[in-house]
């Protein structure tokens, strides 16, 4: 079970953004960006080994079209927009740097399902981050009835070694369509064009619980031509809804767990993590 324990803050939807930038700067990424107006926001990092090389992009950006304008921070829209573009050489200060994906598409990362969220609305943050990956989840005061909603981008847990630049995955508990994650073209096995996407599994029954057990796992994911290729940690899944409320505690010993649903009622699930419930670690 995970050792990583999530922290914890409160933080205006207008500034969530910037904060979440804030918090990859202060673990160890850097914004290697050469003209922010046109590449938006470029994150590296070497990872926790140094051996890395991971690259994305993130824009405060409520669209997936490419020159849009349309702001996050200061609108009452969910998403802002994300790509994985793979190795980046910077510019010139100010000039446009070079992609290896430069055509691959924006996604979408919500931070709710399917509802607006005012700029002065106070979220709960939780977050770990790492020069690996950022995990975060937004929450919300029960009042609003607003799902909560987890994205994940960074490394995977991989079961084979991979060599070029590192594998860097988004995935998502409202990721769009389907039970999936993206992955970058890190084998150049792919047109680098073109997005990449993988099924994501539950290696579970259909129960939560064996007498008095809770039953969770991390997802992993793959294809059927490839098979298993890795897995996403810190991030558990369950195998049906049964006996799950939101915002309820799992205890392993002095560990803690908590529980939050991330689609409403009996609404169709789109989640890279398969099951609308999730745990993650508290305590």
């Amino acid at each position: 079970m995970s050792d990583i324990i999530f922290n914890k803050i409160t933080v205006l939807k207008k500034d969530l953004y910037s904060k979440l930038k804030q918090i990859m700067l202060e673990s160890g990424w850097q914004n290697i960006s050469s003209r922010p107006s046109t590449d938006y926001d470029v994150m590296f990092s070497n990872g926790d080994d140094g051996k890395k090389e991971i690259y994305f992009q993130m824009r405060d950006i409520a669209s997936t079209i490419a020159g849009s304008s349309a702001t996050f921070s200061n609108s009452s829209a969910r998403v802002f927009s994300m790509r994985l573009s793979g190795k980046y050489l910077p510019g010139a200060s100010g000039v446009s740097g070079t992609f290896a994906k430069n055509n691959d598409t924006w996604k979408t990362v919500a931070i709710t399902y399917q509802s607006e969220v005012p700029p002065n609305q106070p979220i709960e943050l939780y977050y770990s981050c790492n020069k690996d990956r950022i995990i975060f989840l937004t929450d919300y005061t029960p009042s609003l009835g607003l799902p909560s909603t987890l994205n994940y981008i960074g490394v995977p847990v991989t079961f084979a070694d991979e060599h070029e630049w590192s594998a860097c995955v988004f995935a998502s508990s409202s990721i769009g369509s389907g039970r999936r994650l993206y992955v970058t073209d890190i084998k150049n096995d792919y047109s680098v064009t073109a997005p990449i996407s993988r099924l994501t599994y539950l290696g579970l029954g259909g129960k939560n619980q064996i007498g008095e057990t809770i039953l969770m796992s991390n997802i992993i994911y793959g294809s059927t031509s490839e098979g298993l290729k890795g897995t996403i940690p810190e991030v558990f899944s369950f195998g049906s809804t049964d006996r799950l409320v939101n915002g309820d505690l799992i205890k392993d010993q002095d560990k803690v767990y908590k529980v939050f649903e991330t689609t409403p009622g009996t609404s169709t699930i789109y989640s890279s993590f398969v099951s609308k419930f999730i745990a993650i670690r508290v305590q």
